[in-house]
């Protein structure tokens, strides 16, 4: 394998991994009343806006570690609390 294909494997290993339908996060906040929380993405750092939880995956304490599923909605995308990591 030259250079130009390891290179061109490289990017595409690394453009697959972005497209993740599946996240691991670390909880930096939540709320009761309507059971959503904000999570920072790992490894990346960026925090997530406010994610609704499913029945049963609600993370109530900043630390704990989840995984997210992504929504893609056209150019935006969510994600919804799928369970808590243990």
């Amino acid at each position: 394998m030259n250079k130009t294909d390891y290179t061109e494997t490289v990017k595409l290993i690394q453009k697959m991994a972005g497209m993740s339908a599946f996240v691991y996060a670390t909880v930096t906040a939540f709320q009761r009343d309507n059971r959503t929380i904000k999570a920072e993405i790992q490894p990346s750092g960026i925090e997530t806006g406010w994610c609704r939880c499913l029945q049963g995956a609600f993370a109530d304490k900043v630390g704990l570690e989840v995984l997210l599923g992504r929504i893609a909605d056209g150019k935006t995308q969510r994600y919804v609390v799928l369970g808590i990591l243990e």
